[in-house]
């Protein structure tokens, strides 16, 4: 059988003898967010998962190790009812993972952003790689350094991720975006 990504942590998590509440309070998230990550309820962004790996003592890519080779359904098609959803922390946007892991070069995601989403507190992001973007529905604002590229249906395009980027919705309907993006995190 192959471990899910929340399957692995616990695994490792468990051998190293730390609770739940210990490597909640080591990466700084919820005793619930560990929970539903190790329960394949969600699956946490990046950052969370390299703090998660620190603090388990393990290569990020531990955590994606696959125990067998015979393919299933889940390593190849993903769902709509069993998307994992990535949360990142002072966002309301929704990240849902369209490919069954974050095992290669490339992320593959559709993104929620609900209505005013301008008064995120996130500020930017920033990471090694390329975003290829496509507005699925809605109306975006792409801030891209000290540029901003007002989006709508239908409009798509790339840039270069290493440079301070967000998407923002200031109208009141919610807005989907699709990413695919490269990064050398991996």
């Amino acid at each position: 059988m192959i471990n899910t990504t929340g399957s692995r942590i616990r695994e490792i998590r468990q051998s190293q003898h730390i609770t739940i509440t210990e490597l909640a309070n080591m990466v700084g998230v919820s005793k619930s967010l560990i929970s539903q990550v190790e329960r394949g309820e969600v699956l946490p962004s990046l950052p969370t998962l390299e703090k998660i790996s620190i603090a388990l003592k393990v290569p990020i890519t531990e955590v994606f190790k696959i125990e067998n080779t015979q393919v299933e359904e889940e390593e190849v098609v993903v769902r709509k009812e069993n998307r994992k959803k990535i949360i990142i922390p002072n966002s309301s946007m929704i990240y849902y993972l369209l490919t069954p892991s974050l095992r290669d070069n490339m992320e593959f995601l559709v993104i929620e952003v609900p209505p005013h989403a301008d008064r995120e507190k996130v500020d930017t992001f920033k990471h090694e790689g390329k975003e290829y973007f496509l507005v699925l529905s809605g109306e975006l604002n792409l801030f891209l350094e000290d540029k901003k590229y007002v989006l709508n249906e239908g409009d798509s395009g790339c840039f270069d991720s290493s440079k301070k980027h967000i998407f923002k919705n200031f109208t009141d309907k919610t807005a989907y975006f699709l990413i695919a993006a490269t990064s050398s995190l991996f």
